[in-house]
């Protein structure tokens, strides 16, 4: 009976020392895998305009979408796995023909794109010959997440990705997040990490793609924007992709005025205060 408790106590020891250890994280699916992915956002914005020392009109709206799509691993390359996607449907609410037909489009419905997926996260389109297309912008904005060398538990990172910003047509969001490997599973299959992080309103891009100098801004008028965003993300080691990833999203914008009319009263400035909410689920077709 001792023995058996000694034994029993040696693995655990082991067991710990396993999981102490550092561990590669990366997104490499198995070449033939098929991944099906379910995304589920919501958008709520608030926006208040105050005057008179006093909060006065305010507004809200709640969209909500939903995507299912597939991912089929076709070949590993030397910049990550060269996988096919296929959107299959989308659904939104509140709907209206000409949303939900403009939101199909957007996402390409049942249309067949290849991407590359690298080993750190990061995902670009490669056959999309529409420079312009919202899947190209979406997937393009897709940032390297995870660390490139191996990581304990515990241990941080950070990255810093750029984001459009919505409301504000040509301008990027710059975010800095910090991830953290919180814990590994028992056999060390699964990661969870945690991210935190701020944003702030970049420049505006100028035609050619690049960032203009900052501009001063006109009198009376300007747009302010800072956020914060967190969540958590569940890698399977084994099948090398992620599988839950959960992240929100809090902007705060402020809106100034346009130059009042002469002789006319000053506008008041809006607050907007914008939340995004996201789910997305993934799991391997056998």
């Amino acid at each position: 009976m001792r023995a058996g408790r000694i034994v029993l106590f040696a693995v655990c020891c082991f067991a710990q020392v396993a999981l102490s250890q550092p561990v590669l994280l990366q997104i490499r699916p198995h070449i033939g895998d098929t991944l099906r992915m379910h995304l589920s956002q919501s958008v709520e914005m608030i926006g208040t305009t105050r005057g008179g020392g006093r909060d006065s009109a305010t507004s809200s709206m709640t969209t909500s979408i939903e995507v299912f799509t597939r991912a089929i691993a076709h070949q590993w390359t030397s910049g990550g796995t060269l996988m096919q996607s296929i959107t299959d449907s989308v659904a939104m609410t509140p709907a209206s023909a000409g949303s939900l037909a403009d939101l199909k489009r957007r996402a390409m419905t049942a249309k067949r794109v290849w991407v590359r997926v690298s080993t750190d996260g990061a995902m670009e389109i490669v056959n999309d010959d529409d420079p312009n297309s919202e899947l190209r912008q979406v997937f393009g904005e897709m940032p390297a997440m995870l660390a490139r060398e191996p990581v304990a538990v515990g241990a941080k990172w950070t990255r810093e990705m750029q984001i459009p910003l919505s409301g504000d047509p040509g301008t990027l969001g710059q975010v800095r997040a910090t991830f953290r490997l919180d814990s590994l599973s028992r056999n060390g299959d699964l990661a969870f990490i945690s991210m935190h992080g701020t944003m702030s309103r970049m420049n505006s891009r100028s035609s050619s793609g690049a960032l203009d100098a900052p501009a001063a801004p006109a009198a009376g008028t300007g747009y302010a924007t800072s956020g914060t965003l967190s969540g958590t993300i569940q890698i399977d080691r084994r099948l090398g992709w992620i599988t839950d990833s959960r992240s929100s999203i809090i902007v705060q914008s402020t809106i100034a005025a346009a130059p009042a009319r002469k002789g006319g009263p000053q506008g008041a400035p809006m607050q907007v205060r914008t939340k995004i909410t996201q789910w997305i689920r993934a799991m391997r077709t056998r």
